[in-house]
């Protein structure tokens, strides 16, 4: 009984399983969609269901004010995720955020998660915001590990861009 339970909670909490790193193994419910368009590094639109924000991350801003590595996360998203694209999502406990958003973990068709990649790459931060919290510990472990690489807002900053370990606002309009 003691492996079945765990065996469950490992699967229900982070999709985990073998594999390569930096893929979580999508052994929870998910659906099938298809992307209509990436609005920024932690937001994107789904054909028919609406702007989605992807669970337990936060990437820099590239709306209202220009954050170092914004752009850079966009096309990060953009790449993983391109316009037209097939997707697999899935939720965790609450259905929306507060600005009415879809909130989702995404993998792409081979399976990359899609979530930790952006995270694991630097152009994303985690932010495990509760009660949506089953894969935060996959989410911070990928911080760590940019962290630990330097990767994206990890490493030193472009010349006009102070980021002080995170990502922050530009000189830029």
């Amino acid at each position: 009984m003691f492996r079945k339970s765990l065996a469950a909670g490992c699967l229900l909490a982070t999709g985990c399983g073998p594999g390569p790193p930096g893929r979580l193994q999508q052994r929870v419910a998910t659906t099938t969609a298809v992307v209509a368009r990436v609005v920024d590094g932690d937001t994107l639109i789904l054909r028919g269901q609406g702007r989605v924000r992807l669970i337990g991350v936060d990437a820099p801003e590239t709306w209202r004010r220009h954050d170092c590595f914004g752009t850079e996360a966009k096309r990060a998203l953009r790449r993983l995720t391109p316009p037209g694209g097939a997707v697999r999502v899935a939720g965790d406990v609450r259905p929306r955020d507060r600005y009415g958003r879809l909130l989702l973990y995404v993998w792409t068709p081979r399976g990359v998660f899609v979530n930790a990649a952006l995270v694991r790459a630097g152009f994303a931060r985690a932010l495990a915001v509760p009660p949506d919290t089953g894969r935060a510990a996959v989410l911070r472990d990928a911080e760590e590990a940019a962290r630990r690489g330097h990767a994206g807002m990890w490493r030193p900053a472009p010349a006009g861009c102070v980021t002080g370990g995170r990502a922050a606002r530009t000189n830029v309009g």
